[in-house]
């Protein structure tokens, strides 16, 4: 496994287009690809179109709770 992060204490500099962009070549090129955006502003999703809504959020993602079907 692989791990990237993108760091920045000021907003606005464009750390979710940093990130987004090698995400996606990632995963068009055939690699599981996992994105998270922990920034309050505008996320990956304002990037892509998704198909489909995530059944948690990241709370769940990090499984500190589980989630109820």
């Amino acid at each position: 496994m692989k791990v990237a992060a993108v760091v920045s204490t000021k907003s606005g500099p464009g750390k979710t287009t940093v990130g987004a962009n090698p995400g996606a070549f990632c995963a068009d090129a055939g690699l599981r690809t996992l994105l998270v955006d922990l920034d309050t502003h505008p996320s990956p999703s304002s990037f892509y179109t998704l198909t489909h809504e995530a059944p948690g959020g990241t709370y769940q993602l990090f499984g500190f709770k589980a989630h109820k079907d």
